[in-house]
């Protein structure tokens, strides 16, 4: 297991820790409001198997912790850039319920997406 990226940002007050490790064939990945991470939602995306097509999600949350949504955009949109399957853990306990927000969370994901270097 190594780590690929780890950043954080703040987003509309809110510090956002987000790391990527690289695992055989796959990926973890984890999103948090603190640095310490957490396990809170968990998801597992996978890369489609035929070009153009969606990645496949399966979805399983612990401790209701909501989010859903966002957390299947960021799966798919992980696992079909890496072309590998993802595991992520999504731990926000900051309450937040402005679209800013996601919109904002998105785009760190694509900037971190956009440093990563995939080796073929």
């Amino acid at each position: 297991m190594k780590i690929i990226i780890e950043k954080d940002r703040e987003i509309n007050g809110i510090n956002i820790y987000f790391k990527i490790l690289k695992l055989h064939k796959s990926y973890l990945m984890m999103i948090s409001d603190h640095e310490e991470m957490g396990i809170g939602n968990v998801l597992l995306g996978n890369p489609p198997t035929i070009a153009g097509i969606k990645a496949s999600v399966a979805s399983f949350e612990l401790f209701g912790l909501g989010n859903n949504i966002i957390n299947k955009i960021i799966v798919e949109r992980a696992a079909s850039y890496l072309k590998a399957p993802v595991l992520l853990l999504f731990f926000l306990r900051s309450r937040y319920s402005e679209e800013s927000f996601l919109k904002s969370l998105i785009i760190f994901l694509n900037d971190i997406l956009n440093e990563i270097n995939i080796d073929k």
